[in-house]
């Protein structure tokens, strides 16, 4: 028996190359050999000691070796399981202790848990509202959901991707309100694709995204459990991904990005103004650098003689083009906003901020750039951030129509408006048109997207989605 257990060991050790974190433990007191085996910093070594190697070696009386008589004498409270000699390399590389006797091989999942505390998210702090915030464990996020949804109705599905990583990916819907049809979809699409490794929700938005190649955004997300819960109470289906504190949520259509957290939490009115300016910054973000270029290009009739003389004073001594200058100074802001990311914080902030400021003036000193160029950049670029999940969309169609306008003016920049419109209206995201409640236009949906409505006035459920409940409010008379 011993001889057994020893070459079990060492076949384990060769199984894993002997890495200098495999701990081996030997058990020998008169009633028991055996030995347990575990990668150190994975498992909670205090409770694998006071729950079950303190009990073996201070048991006085005879017990059998199998996993039964193991449950009689230790004090473990987890889930204990016996399993095969093949299993226990997978029970080790996954976290857990694995106890070799000579008739049984014993899984103790005593793993230790590193869970970063819950706070309020980076991307969505509010001003009035819930400030918890989603984290890298899963069973942390469900807990926020379950919070507030306390219903049995609430299912989570598991799918485990990754050969390598065997991430657990959760798939969660209320039953008896979503469509389980995005659902089934969700999950026939996941389970034909074999990967090495799912690190976070990112990898799993690839591959559920119906158009892998478009620049817009297909698949919803969000770090705040109130939101998320809010979108399940819509009966949407929401994906959450082991190790990534973003949750996923579909169907998803594109002005869903032009709400923002605390709109539940401030007066209709309010939030309906909120919105349109959303709208208002996003149109500026886009077409404010396209209309400059062409204006300075082919439409100058159109300012009126006082600011055209300001223009021209400004860009007479331009080396460049009106539109290599506008991309140029694109170009450099996307450049100086990288950089200032990617520094650390407080000498990024300093980049960002006084870099600016330096590289612009500089510039038009230099007559480089004219100052209105500069101001229509800044401007753009700050209406780029007043919907923070649109930013690389909108910063590439900036780039776009400032090329088309170049090319043909206004009239450029009305085809290219006319094809990206057209394009997204032929969109259809999980059986949703991108562009809903607009196209197909659904007035009843109209209440919860460009102008918000009073809570009581929303009886129904979005009718895009194809519940099964649509009622969400009743009125008792």
């Amino acid at each position: 028996m011993v001889n057994d257990i020893v070459k079990i060991e060492q076949n384990l050790r060769q199984a894993l190359k002997s890495p200098p974190d495999l701990t081996v433990k030997e058990i020998k007191t008169e009633y028991f050999y055996g030995k347990i085996i575990f990668l150190d910093g994975l498992i909670n070594s205090i409770e694998l000691e006071e729950t079950v190697i303190r009990p073996i070696i201070q048991t006085k009386k005879p017990f059998a070796d199998t996993l039964e008589g193991l449950k009689g004498i230790i004090s473990f409270s987890g889930n204990l399981k016996e399993i095969s000699e093949n299993e226990c390399l997978q029970s080790i590389v996954q976290g857990s202790v694995v106890l070799i006797s000579g008739s049984a091989f014993i899984e103790i999942p005593v793993k230790k848990v590193t869970i970063r505390a819950v706070a309020e998210p980076p991307t969505g702090s509010v001003i009035k509202g819930p400030r918890e915030g989603f984290v890298e464990d899963f069973r942390t996020n469900i807990i926020l959901i379950r919070k507030r949804i306390k219903t049995e109705k609430l299912v989570f599905e598991k799918i485990e991707m990754g050969t390598l990583t065997e991430t657990g990916v959760y798939l969660g819907y209320i039953d008896g309100v979503a469509n389980v049809q995005i659902a089934e979809r969700i999950k026939e699409r996941l389970s034909k694709i074999s990967i090495d490794g799912v690190l976070d929700s990112s990898y799993v938005t690839k591959i559920i995204e119906n158009h892998p190649y478009s620049i817009f955004k297909q698949v919803g997300n969000s770090e705040k459990p109130d939101i998320i819960s809010g979108k399940l109470l819509d009966g949407k289906v929401i994906v959450i991904v082991d190790g990534s504190p973003i949750v996923l949520y579909l169907p998803f259509s594109l002005i869903e990005d032009f709400e923002d957290v605390q709109d539940n939490y401030k007066r209709p009115m309010r939030s309906t103004f909120l919105r349109y300016t959303r709208l208002f910054a996003t149109f500026f973000a886009m077409f404010l650098p396209a209309m400059f270029v062409a204006v300075q290009i082919y439409q100058f009739q159109m300012l009126p003689v006082e600011l055209l003389a300001t223009v021209i004073n400004a860009t007479g001594n331009i080396p460049f083009s009106p539109t290599l200058e506008m991309l140029i100074a694109i170009l450099l802001f996307e450049i100086l906003g990288e950089a200032s990311i990617r520094m650390p914080r407080h000498v990024g902030m300093a980049l960002g901020v006084v870099g600016a400021i330096v590289l612009g003036e500089t510039a038009v000193s230099a007559g480089i750039f004219s100052s209105i160029t500069v101001l229509v950049v800044a401007v753009s670029g700050i209406g780029i951030y007043a919907v923070p999940d649109e930013v690389g969309t909108l910063s590439i169609l900036r780039a776009l129509f400032v090329i088309a306008a170049g090319l043909l003016g206004i009239l450029g920049i009305l085809l290219s408006a006319m094809c990206v419109l057209a394009y997204i209206s032929t969109m259809i995201n999980y059986g949703i048109p991108y562009l809903m409640p607009f196209a197909p236009m659904l007035r009843e949906d109209l209440k919860d997207f460009i102008v918000k409505y009073n809570l009581t006035d929303l009886k129904k459920r979005p009718g895009a989605f194809s519940l099964k409940n649509k009622t969400r409010l009743r009125r008792e008379r």
